[in-house]
Formats: C-alpha cells, structure tokens, sequence
C-alpha cells in the first residue's frame, strides 16, 4: 500500500509540473565588450660589443739588413759555419767543394775559406764558403 501512494504521489507531482502553469520568465543577461588599445613605444639600443682581451705585443726586433761576414773560419767544420752564418741572418749560402764534387751533407765538409772575410754584406746577398773533404 506504501508502493501505491508513494506512485501516486510521484504521479501528481509529474502531472502537475506539466500541467501548464505558467513558468518564471527566463533571464535576460547582457554581454558587454569593451576593447583597450594600449601603445608603447620602445627605444632599442644595440648590444655593446664585447671586450676581447688582448695581451700585450711583443716587439719584435728588425731583422738586420747587413750583417759582418766571419773572417777566422779556415779549418772550421762547414755545418758549424752555416749555423754561425743563419744566426747572423745571411740567407743565401753557397758551398763551393774545391775538388768540384757536390756539396750535400754539411758535417762531412771543412771549411777553407769564404769570400769577402770581415766585410759588411747585406743578408739579402748570397754568402761563399769553400769547402773541402
């Protein structure tokens, strides 16, 4: 019996929500939009650039432009001179052999004698050494 009420009851209610009552109006809701228009202005500077640290230079000294040829070089042994002539800064050296053979391996030749002993030379000029096996 509680099963029949109940349905009944639940029977009106539906009933009575269709039953043409006249409902609440609906809500009306107003939609606003505003727009802001914003300007900036920007000043770009460039980047600096940046700071490459440099180590001091080194002077580098002139290379000489004459250079004394050696006098006392009879008997010397002919790759000792050569240093000895590098170091001064003659570039151009030239090994003439007294006997006309080719002068290759420099240590296997002695020296007896060079052209213009004791004389101021520009290096840029060739140097002859005598040599002899």
């Amino acid at each position: 019996m509680k099963k029949t009420v109940l349905a009944m009851a639940l029977s009106c209610l539906a009933l009575a929500g269709c039953a043409g009552t006249p409902s609440a109006a609906p809500a009306v809701t107003e939609t606003m939009t505003a727009t802001v228009t914003a300007t900036a202005t920007v000043t770009a500077t460039p980047a600096p650039a940046p700071v490459v640290a440099q180590a001091p230079a080194t002077p580098v000294p002139a290379p000489a432009t004459t250079a004394i040829i050696p006098a006392n070089v009879a008997g010397m042994n002919a790759e000792a001179l050569d240093d000895e002539l590098q170091a001064l800064g003659f570039k151009k050296v030239v090994y003439n052999s007294d006997t006309g053979k080719t002068v290759l391996l420099l240590s296997n030749w002695t020296v007896t004698g060079i052209d213009n002993p004791g004389m101021e030379q520009a290096t840029s000029k060739a140097v002859v050494v005598h040599v002899t096996k």
